[in-house]
């Protein structure tokens, strides 16, 4: 099981890093990247960062979560209140929660969604149930 959390922190961290580049060196990246890169790789992310704690919970529903999850992200850039406006203005609070609703943002989270779900079945299915079926054998 240890395993399968690095590879999840693992693809935590390249896909933070990635998503922040694509914000912080627009220079670098064509400009269809540089504007829903970055929200698709924010759901991929956070969808990782969920296996690494819920490794036991179905795909499928961590899935659901994750989209919601953006969802509701989404939706609160449309809450006014001065103490939510004052987060959202520092750093962190801006890279977290965004700073306005955008409708396209919802469709980003989808795909980034449904990439990180390829990229855990993917793993789960192909890298650990492969190389056990490989130590079985090797085993017997």
């Amino acid at each position: 099981m240890w395993k399968r959390r690095i590879i999840y922190f693992l693809l935590f961290v390249f896909c933070t890093w990635l998503a922040l580049a694509t914000r912080l060196h627009k220079e670098y990246f064509h400009p269809l990247i540089v504007t829903y890169g970055g929200d698709i790789i924010w759901a991929g992310m956070f969808l990782f960062l969920l296996r690494i704690f819920f490794t036991k919970t179905t795909l499928w529903k961590l899935v659901l979560f994750n989209y919601l999850l953006g969802v509701a992200d989404e939706c609160s850039q449309l809450i006014t209140a001065p103490w939510f406006v004052a987060i959202r203005q520092t750093k962190l609070g801006k890279l977290m929660l965004g700073v306005g609703f955008v409708w396209s943002d919802l469709i980003c989270y989808a795909i980034g969604t449904l990439l990180a779900w390829v990229i855990v079945f993917f793993v789960e299915h192909y890298i650990f149930v492969s190389s056990n079926y490989k130590s079985e054998i090797l085993n017997s």
